[in-house]
């Protein structure tokens, strides 16, 4: 049987784990506890290493953080492991446990930026919405309950600030990674490891916050089966990180654009106004009401809310170009197509009669041939040859303002150069025949056609129409055509 890891058994294992790690807090006392956290800590840490040691191109740097973060927590479980071991007497500074803690979880949220932010590029709509609303949910927890209850135990503000800020932090990496899971950015076998992080940072969260809100105000610690939250984390953080389609959720799989539901307008607004009314509730019922943390966990939510305007505006904007380049382009050759040469035809008319252009000449352009190549080699080398043709003619085209290639339709084409018409219009005959010398190179062989071509000419200050100058060109060409015939038939 083989050894390798399975979402089977790395999901039976993960469970192996929780029940053997509860039950040690559970018939254990802190020291027990702390050994329990700090081993399965070391067992994500080799995890880690190991994933680390085999990753190849852009998922190194995310598994290094993952590292440093992870290595970080166990310098903060052997401070709670030497408390544990020898007393408040042996326990080291706040101020380096919280280093610590700190250090590690922003080094923990890097990598998680870092694996995703691709992911998040495909639909930033449904991971701004989750973050919005996770942020918004912390938020209010954090001022219902979290906040009043620091303030009960007289935290110092340093304290509380800092309590906030990683619980915010974390509630929006939870957000990042749900919206991520459920905006299919990433391959379905990838989001099994994506649901093991949100669940551990998830618990993080909560045990962060239940430790904050059930401290006790006479000893300053929390009860003892909050600590029991820790072993969760990190047994699902290890199994994210063992799963075998982890490495997959680094890959971005196909676009998705999520759409601003009227269930997701009102969560939105609800997240807006969530954090002030529990503020304002309190402060009329009389209860203490943490100002600051509440303001600035308010000021976080409307920053999200107005990305999230901003991106749809981007979204708006984007798709009105999208439209006008359809409106106006060859689905095929990415050339103007009829329309858009119609608009541009009618503008550099008004310009030539004003006399604001030296002339125009208007070079209609029709393939020899072409259906008979359509009809043996099949449409899609008849497809490929139009591509090949339409580049040709665009890489002859003068670059200057008001000059354009289009084509009208089927395997016509049109070119149009500003320009005086005594002087051009022998030279862009030349160069348009000239581009049918050499054959074309398509995946099946060279494909050798000619064009009959005809030109109309406008001078400076002549009054004319689109209309006419279309029909020159269309006489002339099949003049061109018929003169060929005649001259194969004699």
């Amino acid at each position: 049987m083989s050894t390798a890891a399975t979402p089977a058994r790395v999901l039976a294992a993960a469970c192996t784990l929780l029940v053997v790690s509860l039950a040690a807090f559970a018939v254990g006392g802190e020291l027990v506890g702390a050994l329990t956290a700090t081993a399965l800590n070391v067992l994500v840490v080799i995890t880690v290493l190991a994933r680390l040691v085999r990753a190849e191109g852009r998922s190194r740097l995310p598994y290094a953080l993952l590292l440093v973060g992870f290595a970080a927590l166990i310098g903060v479980n052997w401070l709670w492991l030497a408390t544990a071991a020898w007393g408040e007497g042996h326990s080291a500074p706040a101020g380096v446990h919280d280093v610590l803690l700190g250090m590690a979880y922003l080094f923990l949220l890097g990598a998680a930026l870092l694996a995703i932010a691709p992911t998040i590029r495909r639909d930033p709509g449904s991971v701004l919405d989750a973050s919005t609303l996770a942020v918004a949910l912390a938020s209010a927890a954090w001022g219902a309950e979290v906040a009043p209850a620091l303030h009960a135990a007289s935290a110092p503000t340093g304290d509380r600030v800092y309590a906030f800020l990683i619980t915010m932090a974390l509630s929006a990496t939870t957000g990042i990674i749900v919206g991520v899971r459920f905006n299919r950015a990433v391959p379905r076998a990838g989001r099994a490891s994506l649901v093991y992080f949100a669940i551990a940072v998830l618990v993080a969260v909560l045990a962060n916050g239940l430790s904050s809100a059930l401290v006790d105000p006479f000893t300053g610690v929390a009860p003892v089966w909050v600590d029991a939250l820790w072993p969760i984390t990190y047994v699902a953080a290890w199994a994210a990180v063992a799963h075998p389609a982890g490495p997959e959720a680094f890959q971005v799989g196909p676009l998705h654009v999520s759409r601003l539901s009227g269930r997701r307008l009102a969560l939105l607004g609800g997240a807006l106004i969530a954090t002030p009314l529990i503020a304002v509730v309190r402060d009329l019922t009389g209860s203490y009401v943490e100002w600051l943390t509440g303001t600035l966990a308010h000021l976080v939510v409307v920053v999200l809310v107005l990305a999230r305007v901003s991106q749809l505006a981007s979204d708006h904007r984007d798709a009105e170009a999208r439209l006008r380049v359809l409106a106006d382009e060859d689905g095929l050759t990415g050339l103007p197509n009829r329309r858009a040469v119609d608009h541009h035809l009618e503008a550099a008319v008004a310009r030539v009669e004003a006399g604001r252009a030296p002339g125009l000449v208007v070079s209609f352009i029709d393939l020899d041939g072409f259906k008979q190549i359509n009809d043996t080699r099949g449409h899609a080398v008849g497809d490929e040859l139009l591509v090949a043709v339409a580049r040709r003619l665009a890489r002859i085209s003068r670059s200057r303002d008001g000059d354009m290639v289009g084509r009208l339709s089927g395997d016509e084409f049109i070119m149009i150069a500003v320009c005086d018409p005594a002087v051009a219009s022998h030279g862009i005959d030349a160069r348009i025949r000239g581009a049918f010398t050499e054959g074309f190179a398509l995946t099946d062989g060279t494909v050798s056609i000619h064009a009959s071509i005809g030109l109309a000419t406008a001078q400076a200050g002549e009054r004319c129409t689109v209309d006419s100058l279309l029909t020159q060109a269309d006489h002339q060409m099949y003049a061109d055509k018929r003169s060929k015939r005649s001259t194969v038939e004699t």
